[in-house]
């Protein structure tokens, strides 16, 4: 690896580090290059800002790849591969999760942009779930209830400091991933027999 792209993961990983940490706007440029251990004008050659930067944690991350967005034919197996990756993402990237739980809830100037990265994920679950209620897999009344009640059992932020005391932070990644498939499909009301 180059040590210009070095320098660019190492800014990256300080800024993911302190923004999930202090939040967007508590975290200054100063505070990122002093984690990251660089000359402040890194952050400008390398992301242009600060948002820039921010923005730049979300490139390779949330966008529909080739693998995860293969229609299967079947809306239940296809919603499953989702999820699984949805559910992923909280522990392999926990302080991403994190800065975009914030930014959700913030509504901030960065929002428009994060959320590009977000609505393919979110059309293609409503698709998925209008498909399989057309089907017969799911009984919900309402595509809109049941994709929030997806998205959110989903992304839920189990890592947030606010929930250590009740939540068992021990369990085996595929162990909750499994579980939570489990439970998110009988609330859609699916039956494993169909």
């Amino acid at each position: 690896m180059n040590q210009s792209l070095d320098v660019k993961k190492n800014i990256q990983k300080a800024a993911k580090r302190l923004f999930a940490l202090n939040g967007y706007n508590a975290t200054s440029t100063r505070d990122i290059v002093r984690e990251a251990g660089v000359n402040i004008s890194a952050i400008a050659y390398h992301f242009g800002s600060k948002e820039g930067l921010f923005l730049s944690l979300f490139n390779d991350f949330l966008f529909l790849d080739d693998e995860a967005s293969v229609f299967v034919g079947n809306p239940v197996l296809e919603l499953k591969k989702l999820l699984t990756w949805i559910i992923s993402l909280r522990f392999e990237d926990p302080e991403l999760v994190t800065i975009l739980q914030q930014e959700i809830v913030v509504h901030s100037t960065r929002t428009e942009a994060v959320k590009e990265r977000l609505v393919p994920i979110w059309q293609r679950i409503h698709l998925l779930l209008e498909q399989g209620k057309e089907a017969g897999y799911f009984q919900f009344h309402s595509v809109y209830n049941a994709l929030n009640f997806v998205m959110s059992a989903a992304v839920f932020p189990w890592q947030n400091p606010f929930f250590r005391d009740v939540v068992d932070r021990n369990e085996l990644e595929e162990a909750v991933i499994a579980e939570m498939i489990g439970l998110i499909l009988k609330g859609l009301g699916w039956k494993d027999s169909k």
